[in-house]
């Protein structure tokens, strides 16, 4: 049963606040605890390496950790005046949100613009979570298929990596970029130049298992996180689409042919990479023609940190 308390500026340096008295002390007096074991506010202060950011938009994203009575995660995002926080989890957890001047509310509507904390605990023992967050409806988030380079239409799906989305601005990614807090949110970029083309190369290597059947999700979150997760393993994604159709992607030949660019100085490292495909679209009536053959093209993927692992945060046609 999800507890519907929400998440507050447990740490107000990570929402830039600066005072000499510890905020903390107001919240932590006259703590109401209720049936459900959660306090109406949290006890424990969360540190710049508990908080993981977050872009939220109307697609619904998945999280999950592992918390506990004195063990607590958070999840920061932006938001703006009037838009609707949505959450929904089946496990025993606690929960609760604070707005940008550091009020407890219970989702919803949103009242300010700034920086939200989703901050989540455990009443008792330790409890492992899967959380979904989105900010538009639960039910009715991302009503339109977003495969990985995503089919725009039931009857004439693009090829895999010539949706017209990744050639676009998305300004919800800008928004998580300029947004982190350079002190306490920021991943530490030490992830090298072979570090991250032998993650991109992991990636293509795991295609065939999550393209196809097992559409292995699990290999998926070995493997991305943020954008890129949502987009292939979220709800009507990638994956959901191609079993929705009952279809699924072959690959002859998958390989990085050059390094075109590296950075690992910026709030989202990156590598700039040529990649040479041959992949075939396979229905019920066979292979998909239009939607198959060798592709060659230039991608920018950018990285994040989670759980102190790095993985593709998400991808781009250059």
């Amino acid at each position: 049963m999800i507890k519907k308390l929400i998440v507050c500026c447990t740490c107000l340096s990570i929402l830039g606040c600066q005072t000499n008295v510890n905020p903390l002390n107001s919240i932590f007096q006259n703590n109401v605890v209720t049936s459900s074991g959660c306090g109406d506010k949290p006890t424990v202060s969360l540190t710049g390496k508990d908080v993981e950011a977050v872009a939220l938009d109307e697609n619904t994203i998945t999280k999950s950790g592992q918390v506990s009575v004195n063990k607590h995660i958070g999840y920061t995002f932006t938001a703006t005046t009037g838009q609707k926080l949505n959450y929904s989890t089946d496990a025993d957890i606690c929960l609760w949100v604070f707005t940008p001047n550091n009020e407890i509310i219970d989702g919803g509507e949103l009242p300010k613009n700034g920086k939200y904390i989703i901050q989540v605990a455990a009443p008792q023992g330790v409890k492992t979570f899967d959380l979904k967050i989105s900010l538009g409806n639960l039910e009715t988030a991302v009503s339109t298929p977003t495969p990985e380079y995503t089919p725009t239409s039931e009857s004439t799906p693009t090829p895999e990596y010539t949706n017209t989305s990744e050639n676009s601005t998305d300004n919800t990614d800008k928004n998580y970029e300029s947004n982190l807090e350079p002190n306490n949110l920021q991943p530490e970029n030490d992830i090298s130049q072979e570090q991250a083309l032998e993650l991109v190369q992991r990636w293509y290597a795991a295609k065939p298992q999550i393209f196809a059947p097992p559409f292995d999700r699990d290999l998926l979150g070995e493997l991305a996180t943020g954008r890129l997760y949502a987009r292939v393993g979220g709800v009507d994604g990638s994956i959901d689409w191609l079993q929705k159709y009952n279809r699924y992607y072959t690959y002859n030949r998958s390989e990085v042919t050059s390094i075109m660019g590296f950075s690992n100085s910026g709030r989202l490292p990156y590598i700039k990479v040529r990649v040479l495909q041959e992949l075939y679209l396979h229905g019920e009536k066979g292979i998909d023609q239009t939607n198959s053959g060798v592709y060659e093209n230039d991608y920018i993927y950018f990285f994040a940190k989670e759980n102190g692992i790095w993985k593709i945060y998400k991808n781009e046609k250059i």
